[in-house]
Protein backbone atom coordinates (compact mmCIF):
# COMPACT_ATOMS: atom_id res chain seq x y z
CA UNK A 1 0.00 0.00 0.00
CA UNK A 2 2.74 2.21 1.03
CA UNK A 3 4.43 1.71 -2.59
CA UNK A 4 1.25 2.58 -4.47
CA UNK A 5 1.01 5.67 -2.37
CA UNK A 6 4.60 6.88 -3.35
CA UNK A 7 4.32 5.67 -7.19
CA UNK A 8 0.97 8.18 -6.86
CA UNK A 9 3.03 10.98 -5.08
CA UNK A 10 6.19 10.85 -7.59
CA UNK A 11 3.85 10.90 -10.43
CA UNK A 12 1.98 13.81 -9.14
CA UNK A 13 5.39 15.58 -8.97
CA UNK A 14 5.83 14.88 -12.31
CA UNK A 15 2.60 15.80 -13.82
CA UNK A 16 2.67 19.19 -12.26
CA UNK A 17 5.12 20.76 -13.81
CA UNK A 18 3.25 20.61 -17.24
CA UNK A 19 -0.14 21.41 -15.54
CA UNK A 20 2.06 25.19 -14.47
CA UNK A 21 3.37 25.42 -18.27
CA UNK A 22 -0.01 24.28 -19.68
CA UNK A 23 -1.53 26.95 -17.58
CA UNK A 24 -0.58 29.73 -19.08
CA UNK A 25 -0.79 28.47 -22.85
CA UNK A 26 -1.79 30.55 -25.37
CA UNK A 27 -5.54 29.08 -25.75
CA UNK A 28 -6.05 29.63 -21.83
CA UNK A 29 -4.56 32.83 -21.89
CA UNK A 30 -7.16 34.13 -25.12
CA UNK A 31 -10.14 32.44 -23.08
CA UNK A 32 -9.19 34.34 -20.14
CA UNK A 33 -9.58 37.52 -21.67
CA UNK A 34 -12.16 36.76 -23.67
CA UNK A 35 -14.03 36.15 -21.01
CA UNK A 36 -13.09 39.76 -19.49
CA UNK A 37 -14.12 41.10 -22.38
CA UNK A 38 -18.00 39.77 -22.39
CA UNK A 39 -18.42 40.42 -18.88
CA UNK A 40 -17.73 43.98 -19.34
CA UNK A 41 -19.91 43.88 -22.24
CA UNK A 42 -22.98 42.16 -20.70
CA UNK A 43 -22.88 44.64 -17.98
CA UNK A 44 -23.49 47.06 -20.48
CA UNK A 45 -25.70 45.40 -23.11
CA UNK A 46 -27.50 42.46 -21.16
CA UNK A 47 -31.34 43.76 -20.61
CA UNK A 48 -32.51 43.42 -17.14
CA UNK A 49 -36.16 42.15 -18.15
CA UNK A 50 -37.78 40.19 -15.18
CA UNK A 51 -39.68 38.25 -17.49
CA UNK A 52 -36.79 37.02 -19.72
CA UNK A 53 -33.85 35.07 -18.19
CA UNK A 54 -30.31 36.22 -17.91
CA UNK A 55 -29.13 33.85 -20.41
CA UNK A 56 -31.56 34.23 -22.91
CA UNK A 57 -30.76 38.06 -22.41
CA UNK A 58 -26.99 37.90 -22.78
CA UNK A 59 -27.87 35.78 -25.88
CA UNK A 60 -29.74 38.05 -27.71
CA UNK A 61 -27.10 41.06 -26.41
CA UNK A 62 -24.32 38.93 -27.73
CA UNK A 63 -26.12 37.98 -30.89
CA UNK A 64 -26.50 42.11 -32.26
CA UNK A 65 -22.65 42.95 -31.45
CA UNK A 66 -20.97 42.72 -34.61
CA UNK A 67 -16.57 42.66 -33.89
CA UNK A 68 -13.84 43.45 -36.37
CA UNK A 69 -10.42 41.88 -34.77
CA UNK A 70 -7.23 43.58 -35.69
CA UNK A 71 -3.86 41.86 -35.15
CA UNK A 72 -2.64 43.15 -31.64
CA UNK A 73 0.81 45.50 -31.87
CA UNK A 74 3.58 45.72 -30.09
CA UNK A 75 3.60 48.50 -27.36
CA UNK A 76 7.04 49.96 -28.21
CA UNK A 77 6.38 49.72 -31.90
CA UNK A 78 2.71 50.19 -33.10
CA UNK A 79 4.08 49.13 -36.80
CA UNK A 80 5.46 45.78 -35.35
CA UNK A 81 3.49 42.35 -34.68
CA UNK A 82 4.19 38.88 -34.53
CA UNK A 83 3.16 35.13 -35.34
CA UNK A 84 1.79 34.85 -31.52
CA UNK A 85 -0.16 38.15 -31.57
CA UNK A 86 -1.87 36.94 -35.04
CA UNK A 87 -2.52 33.58 -33.37
CA UNK A 88 -3.92 35.23 -30.02
CA UNK A 89 -6.34 37.28 -32.05
CA UNK A 90 -7.60 34.37 -33.66
CA UNK A 91 -7.93 32.35 -30.27
CA UNK A 92 -10.09 35.10 -28.77
CA UNK A 93 -11.92 35.58 -31.86
CA UNK A 94 -12.52 32.13 -31.55
CA UNK A 95 -14.46 32.00 -28.40
CA UNK A 96 -16.21 35.34 -28.74
CA UNK A 97 -17.86 33.68 -31.61
CA UNK A 98 -18.52 30.33 -29.72
CA UNK A 99 -20.11 32.78 -26.93
CA UNK A 100 -22.79 34.16 -29.47
CA UNK A 101 -20.81 37.31 -31.18
CA UNK A 102 -20.84 38.10 -34.41
CA UNK A 103 -17.73 38.41 -36.34
CA UNK A 104 -16.74 40.34 -39.76
CA UNK A 105 -13.99 39.30 -41.38
CA UNK A 106 -11.18 41.92 -42.66
CA UNK A 107 -9.28 40.08 -44.52
CA UNK A 108 -12.30 38.34 -47.09
CA UNK A 109 -10.56 39.07 -50.69
CA UNK A 110 -12.75 39.51 -53.66
CA UNK A 111 -11.67 36.17 -54.97
CA UNK A 112 -10.67 32.59 -54.38
CA UNK A 113 -6.43 32.52 -55.25
CA UNK A 114 -5.18 29.26 -56.40
CA UNK A 115 -1.81 28.02 -56.38
CA UNK A 116 -1.20 24.57 -58.12
CA UNK A 117 2.06 23.93 -55.02
CA UNK A 118 0.14 25.86 -51.77
CA UNK A 119 -3.21 25.62 -52.71
CA UNK A 120 -6.49 27.84 -52.49
CA UNK A 121 -6.84 30.63 -50.58
CA UNK A 122 -9.43 33.38 -50.02
CA UNK A 123 -7.87 35.61 -46.99
CA UNK A 124 -5.29 38.77 -47.62
CA UNK A 125 -3.27 40.77 -46.98
CA UNK A 126 -3.49 42.73 -49.97
CA UNK A 127 -5.59 45.76 -49.92
CA UNK A 128 -6.38 46.01 -53.74
CA UNK A 129 -7.12 42.18 -53.46
CA UNK A 130 -10.08 42.74 -50.66
CA UNK A 131 -13.60 42.27 -50.95
CA UNK A 132 -14.22 45.12 -49.31
CA UNK A 133 -12.54 47.84 -47.42
CA UNK A 134 -15.46 49.40 -45.28
CA UNK A 135 -16.60 47.69 -42.05
CA UNK A 136 -19.87 47.66 -40.42
CA UNK A 137 -19.45 45.98 -37.17
CA UNK A 138 -20.31 47.98 -33.90
CA UNK A 139 -16.58 47.31 -32.21
CA UNK A 140 -13.23 46.84 -33.08
CA UNK A 141 -10.86 44.46 -31.32
CA UNK A 142 -7.33 45.87 -31.06
CA UNK A 143 -4.47 45.32 -28.86
CA UNK A 144 -1.05 45.82 -27.37
CA UNK A 145 1.55 43.23 -26.22
CA UNK A 146 4.81 43.43 -24.50
CA UNK A 147 7.49 41.20 -24.00
CA UNK A 148 9.70 40.73 -21.42
CA UNK A 149 12.42 37.62 -20.56
CA UNK A 150 9.84 35.55 -19.13
CA UNK A 151 6.45 36.47 -20.77
CA UNK A 152 4.49 38.13 -23.30
CA UNK A 153 1.73 40.21 -21.78
CA UNK A 154 -1.28 41.28 -23.83
CA UNK A 155 -4.33 44.00 -23.58
CA UNK A 156 -6.86 43.52 -25.68
CA UNK A 157 -9.71 46.23 -26.57
CA UNK A 158 -12.79 46.59 -28.03
CA UNK A 159 -13.57 50.35 -29.12
CA UNK A 160 -16.77 51.39 -30.42
CA UNK A 161 -16.38 52.26 -34.12
CA UNK A 162 -17.99 55.38 -34.31
CA UNK A 163 -17.11 57.06 -30.51
CA UNK A 164 -13.71 55.74 -29.98
CA UNK A 165 -14.95 54.70 -26.57
CA UNK A 166 -12.92 51.61 -25.42
CA UNK A 167 -15.98 49.04 -24.31
CA UNK A 168 -14.23 46.31 -22.73
CA UNK A 169 -10.69 45.65 -21.89
CA UNK A 170 -9.09 42.51 -21.34
CA UNK A 171 -5.14 41.00 -20.31
CA UNK A 172 -3.59 37.94 -20.23
CA UNK A 173 0.02 36.82 -20.13
CA UNK A 174 1.39 33.58 -22.01
CA UNK A 175 4.82 32.76 -20.46
CA UNK A 176 7.64 32.01 -22.69
CA UNK A 177 8.83 28.55 -23.32
CA UNK A 178 11.17 27.32 -26.14
CA UNK A 179 8.04 26.14 -28.09
CA UNK A 180 6.68 29.60 -27.79
CA UNK A 181 10.09 31.82 -28.96
CA UNK A 182 9.40 31.24 -32.88
CA UNK A 183 6.20 32.84 -32.75
CA UNK A 184 7.46 36.31 -31.00
CA UNK A 185 9.90 36.63 -34.71
CA UNK A 186 7.64 37.91 -37.85
CA UNK A 187 9.25 34.94 -40.73
CA UNK A 188 7.43 37.26 -43.94
CA UNK A 189 9.06 39.05 -46.36
CA UNK A 190 9.51 42.36 -44.72
CA UNK A 191 8.96 41.38 -41.35
CA UNK A 192 10.76 42.74 -39.06
CA UNK A 193 11.88 39.86 -37.25
CA UNK A 194 9.83 40.49 -34.15
CA UNK A 195 11.27 41.08 -30.57
CA UNK A 196 12.90 37.79 -29.01
CA UNK A 197 13.81 38.41 -25.56
CA UNK A 198 17.96 37.90 -24.43
CA UNK A 199 16.87 36.12 -21.36
CA UNK A 200 14.40 33.23 -21.91
CA UNK A 201 12.74 30.94 -19.00
CA UNK A 202 11.20 27.53 -19.56
CA UNK A 203 8.23 26.71 -17.18
CA UNK A 204 9.24 23.41 -15.35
Amino acid sequence: MSRFITVLLVLVALLLPLTAAAAGNVPTAATRIARQLDEQLMMRYAGTDPQVSKKEQQAVARANIMIMGTTPANLNDLNEASPLARQMMEEVSRWLINAGYRFQELRKGRDIYFDRKKGEFILTRDVNRLASRVGTSQAIMAGTYVVSGEQVRFNIRLIHTTSNEVLAMGSGTVPITDDLLPLLRDPSPGGKGGVTPTVNTRLQ
